[in-house]
């Protein structure tokens, strides 16, 4: 219910002829935070009723009130707590035994807001009005496993730093937008901060903007000079304007060892080695979104960057797939592996191995085209000849021996390959040379 004030009862000083006042007829009240229930199971352990508690108890509460006007008796801050949940729907924060909530019943639920940032930090947030020594009925309680600020023993205070949105001239202000000098006050009052959700050891969600570009950040154990993991959706600047850093971890790794000058080690080369050197497409752009000097030269916006010490992709149903607009480019220190159970396909209008092939000086050989020539050289052997008195004769080796069932062994081995009639492709043949498991195409394409 509301309530109405009527102006000719009102006693504020300095305000004649009121209108009438509509207060609101829910009113929250200052709680301390004494237990937090993550599962039914709880409320059993701790001893309370189950009975009036929500069907699922995840994130609820429970709380003693620590104003006077709140309780119904003296000994209810030290004998009754109360089951509160949390008043929004769908968002709950991070909460604990000793943090300060504001709480409010509506018909016979009380709902709590919470916890209060009392000290403005993600980790660490005290009860501010929390008052050990506040015991009307002397009742003896074990105090041990709390600390002086009411937090249980056990909670581990870190050194966590908000979620903080680093001012940056360039990506605020591109193409010398905006009123005032920077540092006027036209220029700082024009700040805004990001709206953020974040835990209490290092990780947080950052939804924010530069200038009218938005930008999303997540972020897991990010903690001092630790990035931990990232994935950044970028609509403006660079990698290294909210990242920190300008390579990849596998240009890093190539050029420190390029900087220690190992002599007759393979040197490796840089991300997009094998690409064509126009554009610059051999090297990886990591200033890529650039804030550039007019807005009618600014062409490079949208990007994503994932990092971590270890990522893994399990399609665990159905394909993984992989599109690029213009190149895909793979970089590993060490060893790049591909294993499948079925078969593997490469179609591509050429194929080099090695960025010095492609000027096309050493080209793969066709078995099948090889073994035919061969074929053709045994073939002219065996019908070959020596001219004895105007007679031929077999050719013979240093021994006097024929050589002809030599050539034609050689011969067996050359024949075409049979083709399975039902699948009609050819079926393994005799040939050593030619793989029975690895193909390619031939010079005439359909």
């Amino acid at each position: 219910m509301s309530n109405r004030t009527d102006p000719s009862n009102s006693n504020r000083i300095g305000e004649l002829n009121q209108d009438s006042i509509i207060t609101s007829g829910y009113k929250f009240h200052h709680g301390h935070v004494q237990k937090v229930v993550l599962e039914s199971s709880d409320l059993e352990s701790f001893g309370y009723p189950i009975y009036g508690a929500p069907a699922d108890t995840a994130q609820c509460i429970l709380i003693s009130a620590t104003e006077a006007e709140d309780i119904n008796l003296p000994s209810d801050y030290v004998k009754k707590l109360y089951l509160a949940q949390p008043l929004l729907r769908g968002f709950a924060d991070s909460i604990g035994r000793g943090d300060s909530v504001l709480y409010t019943k509506v018909g016979e639920i009380f709902f709590y807001l919470g916890p209060l940032n009392t000290l403005n930090n993600p980790n660490y947030s005290p009860d501010h009005l929390y008052n050990p020594n506040l015991n009307p009925n002397r009742v003896v309680l074990d105090d041990r496993k709390d600390d002086e600020n009411g937090y249980n023993v056990n909670f581990i205070k870190r050194a966590i730093n908000k979620v903080t949105k680093i001012k940056n001239i360039l990506l605020d202000r591109p193409y010398d937008t905006g009123i005032g000098e920077v540092g006027s006050d036209a220029e700082i009052e024009s700040n805004y901060s990001d709206l953020t959700f974040e835990g209490r050891h290092g990780n947080s969600i950052q939804l924010g903007a530069r200038f009218i570009n938005p930008y999303t950040l997540i972020r897991n154990n990010n903690l001092n000079n630790n990035n931990g993991s990232v994935l950044g959706m970028l609509s403006l600047g660079t990698i290294n304007d909210y990242m920190g850093f300008n390579q990849l971890s596998y240009d890093r790794k190539i050029t420190r060892e390029r900087e220690e000058n190992q002599e007759s080690s393979y040197p490796g080369y840089f991300i997009g080695h094998g690409n064509d050197n126009n554009d610059e497409e051999n090297i990886f752009d990591i200033n890529y979104g650039k804030v550039e000097s007019e807005a009618e030269l600014q062409t490079k916006f949208d990007q994503i960057i994932m990092f971590s010490d270890r990522i893994t992709f399990d399609a665990q149903e159905n394909d993984f797939t992989v599109s690029a607009f213009r190149n895909i480019n793979f970089g590993a220190g060490k060893n790049v592996t591909i294993t499948n159970k079925g078969f593997s396909v490469i179609e591509s209008q050429n194929i080099y191995i090695g960025k010095e092939s492609k000027n096309k000086s050493q080209p793969i050989v066709l078995g099948d085209e090889l073994r035919i020539l061969l074929l053709e050289i045994m073939t002219i052997l065996q019908d070959s000849r020596a001219l004895v008195q105007g007679v031929p004769i077999p050719l013979t080796d240093a021994a006097a021996s024929p050589i002809l069932p030599r050539i034609q062994s050689v011969i067996n081995t050359l024949q075409p390959r049979e083709v399975d009639e039902e699948t009609n492709i050819p079926k393994p043949g005799n040939t050593r040379f030619l793989s029975q498991y690895h193909y390619i195409e031939q010079n005439i394409r359909s």
